[in-house]
């Protein structure tokens, strides 16, 4: 162990790899630094993108990361909110579809379940659950509850849905209703602001 004296001065010289040493912690304190904002541009943030963590009857928790274009916030043309994850993103094999109306932090919205499509009408909000069979909202139960909107930057919202059971690759009306309770963040990306 290196034993440092009082009687040390400038004038007998630096204290031996005293300098080293503290070239050596600054430039660790640097690169310690650099690197922890090294991703800060690949941030949803900055690229755009978020979340939607969710549960399924009240099971555990899970999550599906959302990329830039999985989103389409309203914009001076549009007066819909949508959301659509990819199934690629699922451990599970689930997948959801949220469409809403002229959004706004007043208070709960019903989803609209479907809309006209190129003169078609289809539904709009929807859930794959393990790789089933695409099923539509039931009841009128569903909401979804923005509590932050900046329409240029960031949406976030509670969201519960209630959807048909087509677990086994077809739709059963004798099952009750799967209930996903969920929270959704989303980041427009700053280019798109």
């Amino acid at each position: 162990m290196l034993k440092l004296s009082r009687k040390t001065s400038l004038k007998n010289g630096p204290i031996p790899g005293n300098g080293r040493f503290f070239a050596a912690l600054a430039t660790g304190a640097l690169a310690f630094t650099l690197a922890g904002c090294g991703d800060i541009n690949n941030s949803w943030e900055v690229k755009g993108g978020g979340y939607f963590k969710y549960s399924i009857n009240g099971s555990e928790k899970y999550t599906i990361e959302l990329d830039r274009e999985d989103c389409e916030p309203t914009q001076y043309n549009r007066h819909y909110f949508t959301f659509k994850t990819q199934l690629v993103k699922s451990n599970r094999g689930d997948q959801f579809a949220v469409m809403v109306n002229n959004p706004s932090t007043s208070g709960k919205i019903k989803p609209v379940s479907e809309a006209s499509i190129n003169g078609k009408f289809q539904n709009v909000t929807w859930m794959l659950q393990n790789f089933s069979t695409e099923a539509p909202l039931v009841g009128d139960s569903s909401y979804v509850h923005f509590d932050e909107i900046i329409p240029d930057s960031l949406w976030t919202a509670n969201i519960e849905l209630y959807f048909k059971d087509c677990r086994n690759d077809e739709c059963d009306d004798d099952l009750p209703p799967v209930h996903v309770s969920g929270r959704f963040r989303y980041w427009v990306a700053e280019e798109d602001r």
